[in-house]
């Protein structure tokens, strides 16, 4: 186990090497005075970037990385919302699919899940608000909370920021912050609900295939005490551990879906950033989103190593 660790660091520290070099090249670039070689250069920057110093905002002469990671919060608080949304549905969609494969309601239940995976998130987010009206919902359609609570970002996540306001607005403000969140997260939960769908699927199909559940129903279980007792704890590995491996994928679509909310989270910190000439947050940004997913896909890695025996077995094969 402290070897697979120790490996999993050494890569953690490689490819966080590339990825300061790609962030080095792209400041070098921007910055039009070149006064020190290429490799004192780089030195210098990752010196400032330990020390904090990221830069300053021209925009509002704040700190970089502070808006940098509130904006990050920001994007993963809606990515947390849509996530728990789209799991509480899809997985007792999945099994059952894995249940009844290749029955009516299997292909009734992949259909659906084809369909929401192949609609683009751009245009589902364009089009929300439109099918928010059709069906008389007045629910907001951008923005991070109402206008009229005075709620002061502290920790970028506005869901918790909000509750700091009981005092004034009661739960007021922490209502309208979820009343936010829906829509955005009903467009983000799309893909986490297609994909979650299609592993619980493949899993649960994969398991009950396997000698042991054709054994516990020999021994006389209902198909319940096999999924309870079985099925369930042998499955949830495959689908964190495939979820992991597209977790770029659902923060690009969340940053996409904090463009068109106007939610202030990175997507949306990036292209105002861009738009009014403040390209020095670029490289920033390259750190702090890069790095965020480098840092959660190894401590999944290691997190389902140590509570998965399934995953722990291929420690001991060469």
């Amino acid at each position: 186990m402290l070897n697979y660790i120790m490996r999993r660091l050494g890569l953690f520290i490689s490819t966080a090497f590339i990825l300061t070099l790609i962030a080095y090249a792209l400041h070098y670039w921007l910055n039009q005075s070149h006064s020190q070689p290429i490799i004192n250069g780089y030195i210098t920057y990752m010196i400032q970037i330990l020390k904090g110093n990221w830069g300053i905002s021209i925009i509002d002469h704040q700190p970089i990385l502070a808006k940098g990671l509130k904006s990050l919060a920001s994007t993963l608080e809606l990515s947390i919302f849509a996530f728990i949304g789209a799991l509480t549905l899809a997985i007792p969609l999945g099994i059952i699919a894995g249940i009844y494969r290749n029955g009516q309601i299997d292909y009734l239940i992949m259909s659906t899940a084809i369909i929401a995976l192949a609609l683009p998130v751009f245009w589902v987010a364009i089009m929300m608000p439109t099918v928010s009206n059709i069906f008389h919902l007045t629910l907001p359609i951008d923005g991070q909370i109402s206008p009229i609570y005075e709620v002061k970002n502290v920790t970028g996540f506005m869901l918790i920021d909000s509750l700091f306001t009981t005092g004034t607005y009661h739960f007021e403000a922490f209502y309208s912050r979820v009343r936010h969140l829906i829509l955005p997260s009903i467009v983000l939960s799309l893909f986490i609900f297609a994909e979650t769908i299609r592993l619980t699927r493949h899993s649960i199909s994969m398991v009950m295939k396997s000698n042991y559940i054709n054994a516990a129903y020999s021994k006389g279980l209902s198909t319940v005490q096999i999924l309870r007792s079985h099925v369930f704890k042998n499955i949830y590995p495959s689908i964190i551990h495939d979820l992991r491996s597209n977790l770029s994928t659902l923060f690009s679509f969340a940053m996409t879906v904090d463009i068109v909310f106007k939610s202030k989270g990175s997507g949306q910190w990036l292209l105002t950033s861009i738009h009014e000439g403040d390209y020095i947050v670029l490289p920033t940004a390259i750190l702090i989103i890069g790095g965020f997913i480098l840092l959660s896909s190894i401590l999944i890695d290691i997190l389902l190593m140590l509570t998965s025996p399934t995953k722990r077995i291929t420690l001991y094969v060469d």
